[in-house]
């Protein structure tokens, strides 16, 4: 009998749990998975609709059990992932921007706030709300999230990438040029961008900003701060999430800890929706393809894997040092593809200057680099607390590219000076030049 009990032992963690008002107790027996068994292989290719060759995202979502059933959960982060590559493809519509700004803010039913708007009924009716979780993230702007000061500020920007629609939509059917909002077509092309009287198409300048202000905050500013306590504050023992996953405490009516919980939200805003491709996943196997680079997808997932294994052994140092992984790679992701998208729309002018092509066909990148670039006001060093570029910094990058005419007056130099500048952070704790994102 000693040696069955042994051998369960080696398999299975097992948690004695007590109760407080706001817990209740689970089975006593959890199941914690090996990084072997969640990662099992090197294969890291992705099908055709984006998602992974392989069952590492079944595995983390199954294998990690409480009394035999799944502790993991992270469907309102798929459901915003969802909801803003809806709200990102509306932009280059003839969408109204009353109907955008619906499916973006949400509205007010009976005193609360809900989702609206979508064609897809599973995403109405919700609490989650995709503006109410831009910019807003506890540890960049504490208790007043985006109601007031820089996250009101960084989502009223965006908010104007969504107004901005209207001028678009205006003169739909109009031939766009320098100062004219309207449609052109990119050289060999027979399909339409739609861009406004500065060149830029909002809907890359709307998605790949929430890249960051959606994405990496809420992963790295939002729900790694509130691991232990709401960003440090345990509201007098009731919100010691530590505690709790000392104690195993689960949350009332749930399979898991809190801690538990905020790990795998965290893990939700990165691949909660790999078959819709958007925001930061969609771009991981970009910059893992390049050399210098080579090897970030497989840290990163595996960062998620030990660090919820590390959450289950109430292993702190090593939970710790996955969050600083994860702060800095997946900055390197923003970084890198702010750099390659306006280093690429640079070459595209001066082929263009040279003959080759039209100043337009570099639009499309440089508006997806200005998304990008909007993203990296967000991005902070593995300690968590510096940041890797100001508000002001990100501002005059802006700057730069909506001067005058905006897209239609940048030069290439510009383009290739900001993205330098950019590159020469270091972001991901490395030295990096343009040369490594575009060898």
């Amino acid at each position: 009998m000693k040696r069955v009990i042994l051998s369960m032992l080696a398999v299975f963690t097992l948690v004695v749990t007590s109760c407080t008002s706001d817990d209740t107790p689970q089975g006593p027996v959890v199941y914690t998975p090996t990084l072997g068994q969640v990662v099992t292989g090197s294969d890291f290719t992705r099908a055709s609709n984006g998602d992974y060759n392989n069952n590492y995202i079944s595995n983390y979502g199954t294998l990690f059990t409480r009394n035999g059933k799944s502790t993991v959960s992270y469907g309102g982060q798929t459901t915003r992932l969802k909801q803003a590559k809806i709200i990102g493809s509306s932009l280059k519509s003839e969408t109204s921007v009353a109907d955008i700004q619906l499916m973006f803010e949400g509205r007010e039913v009976g005193g609360e706030l809900q989702s609206a708007g979508f064609s897809d009924a599973n995403l109405n009716g919700t609490t989650k709300v995709v503006r109410a979780k831009s910019s807003s993230s506890i540890g960049l702007f504490g208790s007043s999230k985006n109601t007031s000061g820089q996250g009101k500020a960084n989502v009223d920007a965006i908010d104007a990438f969504i107004s901005g629609h209207q001028a678009v939509l205006s003169d739909w059917t109009t031939a766009a040029a320098s100062g004219q909002a309207g449609r052109f077509q990119e050289t060999g092309s027979t399909s339409y961008r739609y861009v406004d009287a500065k060149g830029r198409e909002l809907d890359q300048l709307f998605t790949k900003s929430l890249a960051g202000a959606l994405a990496y905050d809420q992963t790295v500013n939002q729900y790694f701060n509130r691991l232990d306590s709401e960003n440090g504050d345990v509201a007098g023992g009731t919100k010691d999430y530590r505690k709790f996953n000392n104690d195993g405490l689960v949350v009332k009516g749930k399979t898991y800890t809190t801690m538990e919980h905020h790990w795998d939200e965290a893990f939700g805003y990165i691949y909660g929706n790999t078959g819709g491709q958007n925001l930061i996943y969609k771009y991981i196997d970009n910059v893992d393809g390049l050399t210098k680079f080579s090897g970030v997808e497989k840290d990163i997932f595996e960062a998620f894997v030990t660090g919820r294994i590390a959450i289950a052994n109430k292993d702190y140092t090593v939970r710790d040092a996955q969050v600083a992984t994860l702060r800095e790679k997946l900055g390197l992701i923003i970084a890198v593809r702010a750099v390659n998208y306006l280093s690429a729309g640079a070459k595209i002018i001066d082929a263009a200057a040279g003959g080759t092509g039209k100043r337009a066909d570099a639009f499309h990148d440089i508006c997806e680099g200005y998304g990008f670039v909007n993203s990296l006001r967000y991005l902070v060093k593995g300690d968590g607390t510096t940041r890797y570029f100001t508000d002001a910094e990100v501002d005059g990058y802006l700057a730069t590219l909506d001067a005058g005419n905006g897209l239609w007056d940048v030069t290439s130099t510009q383009l290739r000076d900001t993205a330098d500048k950019i590159a020469a952070k270091g972001v991901g704790g490395l030295s990096w030049t343009l040369d490594d994102v575009n060898p």
